[in-house]
């Protein structure tokens, strides 16, 4: 990894290079020249981010750990968490897969095994 320093107009260059760069035919259809072709269109994308998104906050946001241990949540977060659960619990209810296993736990405690998840026979 090689860090730069360039002024605006100095990324403007690269960028409007890049372009010309990237409008020309195809030499030839090598995966060698595909690859720099890929290559090329990200290496614009990134500079272009690097010169719009300078002063934006985003990386000092990013960087910040969120305090997890302090956090609570919003009746509309919890509103939102409570609609998965509840979503998952329908979705449960009238899976076949669900049925399977509720069977193979009623044959498994008929059996005498009162827990057959934990069995490791059944595994």
């Amino acid at each position: 990894m090689i860090t730069l320093e360039l002024t605006e107009e100095e990324i403007g260059t690269l960028i409007e290079a890049l372009g010309d760069w990237m409008e020309q035919p195809a030499r030839d259809d090598t995966p060698e020249w595909l690859r720099r072709q890929s290559a090329g269109a990200d290496l614009d994308m990134d500079l272009r981010e690097a010169l719009n998104r300078r002063h934006d906050g985003w990386d000092a946001a990013c960087a910040a750990v969120p305090d997890t241990q302090n956090h609570t949540f919003t009746q509309t977060e919890q509103d939102f968490i409570q609609a998965g659960i509840d979503a998952r619990e329908q979705i449960k209810e009238t899976s076949r897969a669900a049925t399977r296993r509720e069977q193979r736990r009623a044959q498994a405690i008929s059996d005498g095994n009162p827990d057959p998840s934990n069995d490791p026979v059944d595994w």
